[in-house]
């Protein structure tokens, strides 16, 4: 988690709290492995706005060649992991040779003692 970072995010009805690298539903934790965990937080952190496919490949993968597929194949597997699906989606929107952004939306928050407390943005 970078200094920027609120404790945690409210992605529509999902919790993100990259401190311990969880995704939450209901209080029910959903697996995501690692690649797929980054390739969400990058999303959440530029959301509303679109992530470029670059974007995406020099946050999610650092100093290694990718290619525009790696992206779509991860995005695939966080779709599933999110029960999410691109004929229909719910969290995540592909802009054709573009990328990607997060259609839901987010809100900072932070974990107060436990509980999740969405953080009062500034007027």
């Amino acid at each position: 988690m970078s200094a920027t970072d609120p404790g945690c995010f409210r992605v529509g009805d999902l919790l993100v709290d990259p401190g311990r690298r969880r995704v939450e539903r209901d209080g029910t934790e959903l697996t995501l492995p690692g690649l797929t965990f980054d390739l969400m937080l990058a999303l959440v952190r530029a959301a509303p706005n679109l992530a470029s496919l670059d974007t995406l490949m020099r946050q999610v993968w650092p100093g290694r060649v990718v290619s525009p597929e790696t992206v779509s194949q991860r995005i695939k597997l966080l779709r599933a992991a999110l029960g999410d699906e691109p004929e229909a989606p719910r969290y995540v929107a592909g802009v054709r040779g573009h990328g990607y952004r997060l259609i839901v939306p987010v809100e900072p928050c932070k974990l107060a003692g436990g509980s999740v407390d969405v953080a009062v943005r500034p007027a």
